[in-house]
C-alpha cells in the first residue's frame, strides 16, 4: 500500500511485504517525483536493518533505495531500484559474496550513508562491484550513472 503522509507533502508511508511474515512500514520522501502508482506493486531494494526512525509520528523501518538521474529536459528524476526478477525478502549482495552471510542486525542512517551506492553504466555497485538479487546483477532502466539513495 502508499500512501501520502497526512502531516508531510513530500512523504509516502508505504506499507510492504519483505518476506518476514509482516508488513514493514517505510517512509520515503518519493512523492516529488513518482505517483503512488508508480510505486504501487513494485519488487523494491530496500535497506531493512536501519535503526527504525520517527518520521511526523510515524516509525519508518527501513528505507527504499533509488537512483538519481536528469532526463532530456533536465528535470531532477529518480528510479527505485526494482528486483522483479526476485520474491520479498531475497538477499541483495555484491558479487560474489554468499547470500545466506549474516548482516548487522540493526545499523544507524551514518553507517548507511557512508557506503558508497552508485550506478555506473546502468548497474547498481557498491566500491565498483555490482549488486546482486537472486542471482541477478541489479540494473536501473533510466540511471546510466549516479547516485543511490
Amino acid at each position: 500500500k502508499v500512501e501520502k503522509h497526512p502531516e508531510a507533502d513530500k512523504l509516502y508511508i508505504e506499507t510492504l511485504d519483505d518476506g518476514s511474515g509482516s508488513d514493514r512500514v517505510i517512509l520515503s520522501g518519493l512523492v516529488p517525483y513518482l505517483t503512488a502508482d508508480q510505486l504501487l506493486g513494485k519488487t523494491v531494494v530496500i535497506a531493512d536493518n536501519l535503526k527504525p526512525r520517527k518520521m511526523r509520528g510515524i516509525e519508518s523501518r527501513g528505507m527504499l533505495l533509488a537512483a538519481d538521474y536528469t532526463d532530456a529536459d533536465g528535470k531532477e528524476c529518480v528510479e527505485v531500484l526494482d528486483c522483479s526478477w526476485t520474491s520479498p525478502g531475497t538477499p541483495v549482495v555484491l558479487e560474489g559474496a554468499d547470500p545466506a552471510a549474516q548482516k548487522d542486525a540493526e545499523i544507524d542512517a551514518d553507517t548507511f550513508f557512508a557506503v558508497d551506492i552508485a550506478v555506473v553504466n546502468k548497474t547498481v555497485t557498491i566500491g565498483g562491484v555490482p549488486l546482486m538479487a537472486g542471482g541477478k546483477v541489479i540494473t536501473t532502466q533510466m540511471t546510466v550513472n549516479g547516485e543511490v539513495h
